[in-house]
C-alpha cells in the first residue's frame, strides 16, 4: 500500500531561525551557463501533477525561450524547500502560503511570485460507504481520524467544529490502516492519495478543508526579496514562462506527465491523468480568468493573515502587499 510523507514538509518552519547570519552569508545560488542565467526551482515534493505546469514549461523550452536555464529540483520529506530558498541555497522554491507567512514571522524575507493553487488542495478522506456527508458532520462524530494536529488546516477545523469526540491517531503516511478500517478518516492532498486509492478500487469521499473557510494559496513560487529586487526582469520571465507552461499542461498534460512519471514511477500515468482533472478547478478559476493563471490578490492574503493570527500561528500582521508581486 502506498505511503505518503508529503505533509512532513508542511510542518512548522521555525527551524529556519537555526541558520545563523554568517551561514546565510556563505550560501549563494544562481549563475551563468552558456551565456544564459542559470537558476533552480526547488519543489516541495516529488514530481506530481501539482507541479505539472513547470515541467511543461521546461519540456517545451519556454524558460530557454526567454534566455533562462532553469533546473527543476525534486523535493521530498527530507528536503526543506522553505529553508533552502530563505537561506539562499536555491533561487526559487514552491512552498505553501502558510509557510510564507510563518517564515516572515520567523524573520525570513520571501516574496510570492506565482500561486498555482487558487484553492487549497488539503483535505480529509473517508470511505465512500461511510455515513459522513460533510466535513462538519465528520468532525462532530466519534470517527477515528488520522491527521497531523499541528497543521494549520486542522487547527482551524478543530476551532470551528470542535472535534472533541473524535478518536485521533497519529498520521504516519501509510494508508494501510485507512484501507482496512471502513470507519476511519485520513488527511490527504485531494489531487493525490484519493486518486491513487480510487484506482486501487478503494473508493473514497473527499472533504476539502476549504469547507471550514480556510483556503490559503498553495504551491506558491517564492524567492528572497533581495534576489527579486536585484533580478526583477529575470523573475518576471520565470513567471511568464511558468504561466505559459501551466496553460499548456491544463490543456494537454500528456507530455509533462510522461516526464514526471520517468522521475516518479511510484505514481502511474493513469493516476497522473486523473489527478489533472481533479486539480484543474483548483488552479483555473473565475479570478484567474481575469487576472491570469497564478494570480494573487491582497484580499486573499489578508484573509489568510487574519486567520493565522487568530490561530496564534503569527503574532503580528504583515501588510499583504508586501508579501507578493503580481502583474499581469
Amino acid at each position: 500500500m502506498m505511503k505518503s510523507n508529503r505533509f512532513v514538509v508542511c510542518r512548522s518552519i521555525l527551524a529556519l531561525l537555526a541558520l545563523s547570519t554568517s551561514a546565510l552569508l556563505l550560501l549563494s545560488c544562481g549563475g551563468v551557463r552558456g551565456g544564459a542565467p542559470s537558476v533552480t526551482l526547488q519543489l516541495n515534493w516529488v514530481a506530481e501533477p501539482e507541479f505539472g505546469g513547470f515541467f511543461a514549461a521546461a519540456d517545451n523550452g519556454f524558460y530557454r525561450d526567454v534566455g533562462i536555464e532553469l533546473t527543476i529540483a525534486q523535493g521530498g520529506a527530507s528536503i526543506p524547500a522553505p529553508q533552502m530558498v530563505a537561506s539562499g541555497q536555491v533561487d526559487f522554491a514552491v512552498i505553501s502560503g502558510c509557510q510564507l507567512l510563518e517564515i516572515a514571522h520567523a524573520g525570513g524575507d520571501l516574496i510570492a511570485l506565482y500561486a498555482v493553487f487558487q484553492h487549497n488542495p488539503f483535505g480529509v478522506m473517508v470511505h465512500e460507504a461511510s455515513p459522513w456527508k460533510s466535513l462538519e458532520a465528520l468532525w462532530k462524530s466519534d470517527a477515528t481520524v488520522a491527521v497531523e494536529s499541528g497543521l494549520a488546516e486542522y487547527v482551524w477545523i478543530d476551532a470551528k467544529y470542535g472535534g472533541k469526540s473524535l478518536k485521533r491517531v497519529p498520521y504516519t503516511g501509510s494508508f494501510s490502516q485507512f484501507v482496512a478500517d471502513p470507519k476511519m478518516a485520513n488527511q490527504c492532498f485531494v489531487t493525490a492519495e484519493p486518486v491513487q486509492l480510487a484506482l486501487q478500487k478503494v473508493p473514497v469521499r473527499v472533504f476539502s478543508t476549504n469547507e471550514a473557510g480556510f483556503d490559503p494559496y498553495n504551491c506558491v513560487v517564492v524567492t528572497r526579496r533581495k534576489f527579486f529586487d536585484d533580478n526583477r526582469e529575470l523573475c518576471a520571465k520565470v513567471v511568464d514562462a511558468s504561466a505559459k507552461g501551466w496553460r499548456v499542461y491544463l490543456d494537454d498534460p500528456s507530455k509533462a506527465n510522461n516526464t514526471m512519471h520517468a522521475l516518479n514511477s511510484a505514481m502511474s500515468l493513469e493516476a497522473m491523468t486523473a489527478a489533472c482533472a481533479v486539480q484543474k478547478p483548483l488552479i483555473e478559476t473565475e479570478e484567474t480568468a481575469t487576472l491570469g493563471l497564478g494570480a494573487m490578490t491582497e484580499a486573499r492574503w489578508q484573509l489568510t493573515i487574519d486567520q493565522l493570527f487568530e490561530m496564534q500561528r503569527i503574532k503580528s500582521k504583515p501588510v499583504p502587499a508586501s508579501l507578493f508581486h503580481w502583474q499581469k
